[in-house]
């Protein structure tokens, strides 16, 4: 009687153990992660926590450079606006000053657009992008590693001293052309600089997103499933879980004849 009680407790352990085993099988399947939680591999749920805390702020880092982008791709815009106004005021400088049949009228009209053109000039100085200026020659400082000197600086173009010898132009027998050619210069060197400050930023979002890649495939080296295995390990399970439920009630089926013959 001693035996047969054995064996039903020896065939319930193991049903356990195989249960158990199958429902870890489920859950790395399902979770798609070999770690779920410390109990799993303590030393790589360690590195997993660490990898995973330099890829978020790898992704916060991007976020900041891809913002520092849009704003500079925004104020390049207007630089190009800018640009194309100190071009219309030079030809209106043309028209205004070298044909003589021009009369007293056709002149007041090009002052006129000269004086729309400044104003448009003037409001560009205070444009901003989500509320910050994108003119006040303030450099954008970007900390995208741990290491301080890894800081980008960004140069912002100070777009007021650019144009301001166009400032309250309301005539143009006070704008001299070589006022407005060092405006145009002037816009142009801004557009230089705001082109050499997207070629950075882009060179270092590349190698952000490099290094964030390369972290989350170290990462899924780590806790990642390998599928192919754990599906094998599902099934061995299932059919060791099925197996061990069916000795169990073979051997409380046993210990019930026994207790019937011993009646």
């Amino acid at each position: 009687m001693g035996v047969l009680i054995v064996s039903s407790a020896n065939a319930a352990h193991h049903l356990k153990q195989n249960q158990k085993n199958l429902q870890g099988s489920l859950t790395r399947l399902s979770s798609g992660k070999r770690i779920n939680g410390g109990a799993d591999d303590p030393g790589g749920l360690a590195v997993a926590m660490k990898l995973n805390a330099s890829i978020k702020r790898l992704a916060g880092s991007e976020n900041n450079v891809q913002n520092t982008q849009s704003f500079l791709e925004v104020q390049d815009g207007l630089l190009k606006t800018a640009g194309d106004i100190v071009t219309r005021i030079s030809e209106l400088k043309g028209l205004h000053s070298d044909d003589p049949l021009k009369s007293t009228a056709n002149q007041t009209s090009y002052n006129t657009e000269l004086t729309d053109l400044v104003a448009q000039l003037d409001d560009m100085k205070t444009a901003t992008f989500n509320g910050e200026s994108l003119f006040d020659g303030d450099a954008i400082t970007l900390n995208y590693d741990e290491d301080s000197d890894a800081d980008l600086t960004i140069a912002v173009s100070e777009f007021a001293t650019a144009v301001s010898g166009l400032d309250g132009a309301t005539d143009f027998a006070a704008v001299t052309v070589d006022t407005i050619d060092t405006a145009l210069q002037n816009v142009a060197n801004l557009r230089a600089q705001n082109g050499s400050g997207q070629n950075r930023l882009q060179f270092t979002a590349e190698s952000l997103s490099l290094q964030k890649n390369n972290m989350i495939a170290a990462l899924d080296r780590i806790e990642g499933v390998d599928l192919a295995e754990e599906t094998s390990n599902l099934a061995k399970h299932s059919i060791l879980t099925q197996a061990s439920a069916a000795m169990v009630a073979q051997a409380n089926s046993q210990n019930d004849i026994a207790m019937m013959l011993l009646s």
